[in-house]
């Protein structure tokens, strides 16, 4: 009995863990202070929603809210960001019931039980306290869509706030928002300019105004809106209530003061609350500090003198961007619609979190897109992006090629930075891709210009970006330019023999920060998948020769990194007798091993290494790499680190371990402090390098295992401890961890090829009765698949957008070969055929145009 006792209580603790989210509550309130939520538009600064609703962490105005540190970001790991409030900006409410008032700020200092509900891109929290006679809940979101940048991409955020009256009475309610106008006020000692606030009552709105009448040459020059919606009054400038801090509007219409000094001014609305009921109050605070070239933390971006941020080629100031929103009340309608679909879903309620999370990188200051003043269409919006907020520059191929999140939610986007910066600013003649855009063009590392698994890694997001398209003109054009960014690795195969074998030899700069030499198994591996996205691709585009050459070398790959790079357990690195004084991993065990294999996976490749050894390899990696004890692993490790992401008993994967031996060569000849500080990554836990083991993992079924290391990670990041949303490398909000969509891609075993109308499902996680989300070129939705009394069926939502679809894909769940299948579309039964293979039916039909609304419903009888 007992032992039944204490099977019940793990089987609670273990469904307790399965569907924890961010969320806290109750008078724990002090595990909000970490929490910061990226909730402005993608590309347009970066500002945070607290835990306790409170926005903070402004990083809009072309002036770095933190200094990054020479090192980067683990001293962010250690000592996590807390709440800041630099300038004045906030909400309240008053309630009268008789001669009762109560007056409270919307964040800690106003109530007692504050719960935070993150849903990126939607924040979530609810304001209550025991004392008082109402309830609020707050939605807080800029519009996010997937696939549709460009409505994505807007200076602002929404702020709406449902006033539930919890008492028995009748309350009047009166709602405030405050902000300090900040236009100039960081260089307000350089220049004679005044802060500026116009009160404005418009249609079906009220807003107060901030700008300044500086010079336009200051980098924070520009404007600041904040906008009720509906009936309301709005003030130029507000006095403080100083028992409760809470700015209240008076009557102003304009207002100026000395640089400087503060001015703040605001909007309010009013209702009325029978018992029981509620009211939303949606606020709009927007910006427009348009010059980014003035940023002090801008690195040697091409054409600098003349960028300014994208978004204000769009908007000349911020009542503009406010305005739009308003004339499109779909974008914040879908948002939440948005919200709703990835949600809804059978996979665990954290796991949902952790992987979209990195999405949330687009819409801080590590992510920039520019408006180069030019009339040519090809740099309009110019994507880039920093390493992490402020540090490493150039858009970095072999750090930003771990990523899948940009090139799955915003397609369009990332073919504009594959066009402009991979095939564009950052191409070379002889086929490199130089792997920090125009900051290479200055010498920076390496000779070559080229990160070879940076290199290999564009390949297949070439491939990925022509997958998420809805036709083959994206290949077509940039065909001839990814032929020679493939035929250059292949020719650098040819280097030592005058034969391609299929492994990599000579110099091998990577992610790793130096040069390396000899047989290295991962990069190896990145190169033989590169070959099979170029096979793939010069198939569709009719290049038969060049196909059927990346083919034959794929094959020698196969063979030949199997044979001569794997030990029986996992694979290694042979190293070159005329470079030891090279890093290298050696005999190690290295958590990148199968990177070539997580990129195969997710492009539908297939495997590049045998099958059964690629499980083992990754089941050594659990084995050897993950750490229990990060503290206790630090004792006893034979390298030692400089930077920490993990600290006391945290758990995760570390990059090498050396169960073989083989440590003491590992770091090669060490001449200055920057080459030791680079050793020490071996011993380092890298958020991006975990998610797409954990990808890996759940592709070939190992579901607990890859559940495993991301639920280590998700908890190093719980909100107690630091914030959930910035997963921290060099930098913060650091883009490598944007792989961390990859597991979920994985957990839906999700494959989509546009231009050929072709999908995909193979459930990874509850297959009989499984529901999740899905992005195609220029839609997204739901698909949903269950087995029950005998019959499968598969259902396909379509949420948003427009999509081709003419062949299906899925998993047989039932005994015995399909004999009859159904196929609905809009409940209208449509011709169809079948093919089952290996466990797999495919469903071809006539091509279907599905549009926002429709479904498709498959039934299948054994």
């Amino acid at each position: 009995m007992k032992s039944l006792e204490r099977l019940s209580i793990l089987t609670a603790v273990l469904l307790g863990l399965l569907f924890q989210s961010f969320r806290t509550q109750g008078q724990s309130i002090d595990k909000n202070k970490y929490i910061g939520m990226p909730v402005g538009g993608i590309a347009t600064g970066q500002v945070y929603l607290g835990g306790d609703g409170q926005l903070w962490y402004w990083d809009i105005f072309n002036v770095s809210s933190v200094d990054p540190g020479k090192n980067g970001g683990d001293r962010f790991y250690m000592n996590p960001m807390t709440q800041d409030n630099k300038f004045e900006n906030g909400f309240g409410i008053t309630a009268r019931i008789g001669d009762e008032i109560y007056t409270r700020r919307l964040n800690r200092q106003g109530f007692s039980n504050i719960e935070f509900n993150g849903e990126y891109p939607v924040g979530k929290v609810r304001f209550e306290d025991r004392s008082l006679p109402f309830a609020v809940d707050l939605v807080s979101y800029s519009p996010f869509i997937p696939t549709d940048a460009e409505n994505s991409g807007l200076p602002l955020v929404v702020m709406e706030y449902t006033v539930r009256n919890t008492g028995d009475k009748k309350m009047s309610v009166d709602m405030y928002g405050w902000l300090q106008n900040m236009s100039c006020q960081f260089s307000a000692a350089k220049d004679k300019g005044q802060p500026r606030n116009t009160a404005v009552q418009g249609d079906g709105f009220v807003r107060v105004f901030c700008d300044n009448t500086q010079r336009q040459e200051l980098p924070d020059w520009g404007d600041m809106s904040l906008t009720l919606l509906g009936k309301g009054q709005a003030s130029a400038s507000a006095h403080e209530d100083r028992g409760v801090g809470i700015y209240k509007g008076g009557k102003s219409e304009t207002a100026t003061t000395k640089p400087g000094i503060k001015l703040v001014g605001g909007v309010s609305g009013k209702t009325v609350l029978e018992k029981g009921d509620s009211e939303t109050f949606t606020f709009v605070l927007s910006w427009n500090f348009p010059n980014v070239h003035l940023w002090d933390r801008a690195h040697n971006w091409k054409g600098r003198k003349n960028l300014r941020h994208y978004y204000s080629s769009k908007f000349k100031n911020s009542s503009e961007s406010a305005d739009y929103l308003m004339r499109n009340d779909w974008l914040m309608a879908d948002t939440k619609a948005w919200n709703r679909t990835w949600y809804d879903s059978s996979l665990p309620r954290w796991f949902l979190d952790r992987t979209f999370i990195n999405v949330s990188t687009l819409a801080t200051t590590a992510s920039v897109r520019f408006d180069d003043l030019t009339d040519s269409p090809e740099n309009e919006g110019r994507f880039y992006a920093y390493e992490g907020v402020y540090l490493g520059p150039g858009t970095c191929t072999h750090v930003f090629h771990y990523e899948q999140a940009l090139g799955r939610v915003f397609p369009d986007l990332a073919k504009k930075l594959r066009t402009q910066i991979d095939l564009g600013l950052s191409f070379r003649d002889s086929g490199v891709i130089e792997y920090r855009g125009e900051f290479s063009k200055m010498g920076h590392h390496d000779g070559r210009g080229m990160a070879i698994d940076g290199q290999a890694g564009t390949v297949m997001r070439l491939y990925r970006e022509h997958l998420m398209s809805t036709d083959n003109s994206f290949l077509v054009q940039n065909w001839k330019k990814i032929r020679q960014s493939i035929q250059i690795m292949i020719d650098q195969d040819k280097e030592k023999t005058g034969q391609a074998d299929g492994i990599l030899e000579g110099k091998q700069y990577n992610t790793l920060d130096r040069t390396w030499y000899g047989k290295v198994a991962w990069t190896s591996g990145m190169y033989a998948a590169a070959l099979r996205a170029g096979e793939a691709m010069a198939n569709d585009v009719g290049d038969r020769t060049f196909a059927k050459q990346c083919s034959s070398i794929a094959e020698k790959a196969y063979r030949n990194i199997d044979e001569e790079l794997f030990n029986g357990e996992y694979y290694y690195q042979k190293l070159d007798p005329e470079h030891l004084d090279a890093p290298n991993t050696n005999k190690g065990c290295h958590i990148d091993q199968l990177l070539g294999q997580y990129w195969a996976s997710q492009l539908g490749l297939g495997y590049i290494l045998p099958e059964e050894n690629v499980r083992k390899a990754l089941s050594s990696i659990v084995k050897y790499n993950f750490v229990d004890n990060y503290e206790a692993y630090l004792d006893t490790a034979t390298i030692k680190v400089r930077r920490y992401y993990a600290i006391d008993d945290e758990s995760g994967l570390i990059m090498c371990a050396f169960p073989r031996g083989g440590a003491d060569l590992a770091p090669g000849k060490i001449n200055n402090d920057w080459e030791r500080l680079v050793v020490g990554y071996f011993s380092e836990m890298w958020t991006g390098q975990e998610h797409q083991v954990a990808a890996a993992l759940i592709d070939e079924g190992m579901v607990a295992e890859g559940l495993k290391v991301e639920r280590a990670l998700h908890e190093r990041y719980s909100p107690e401890k630091r914030n959930p949303y910035n997963e921290v490398e060099y930098g913060n909000h650091y883009t490598r961890a944007m792989s961390g969509y990859a597991p979920f891609v994985s957990a839906s075993g999700y494959f989509y090829h546009g231009p050929e109308a072709r999908m995909s499902f193979s459930p990874k996680m509850n297959k009989e009765d499984f529901r999740s989300a899905f992005i195609a070129a220029e839609a997204w939705g739901s698909f949903a698949q269950k087995k029950l009394n005998g019959i499968q069926t598969a259902t396909l939502e379509l949420a948003y957008g427009q999509m081709n679809l003419k062949e299906l894909g899925l998993d047989v769940l039932l005994e015995g070969k399909p004999k009859k299948v159904t196929l609905l579309v809009n409940g209208k039964k449509t011709k169809v055929k079948h093919s089952v293979k290996q466990g797999k039916i495919k469903l071809s039909f006539a091509k279907k145009i599905l549009k926002k609304g429709d479904d498709i419903r498959v039934e299948i009888q054994a």
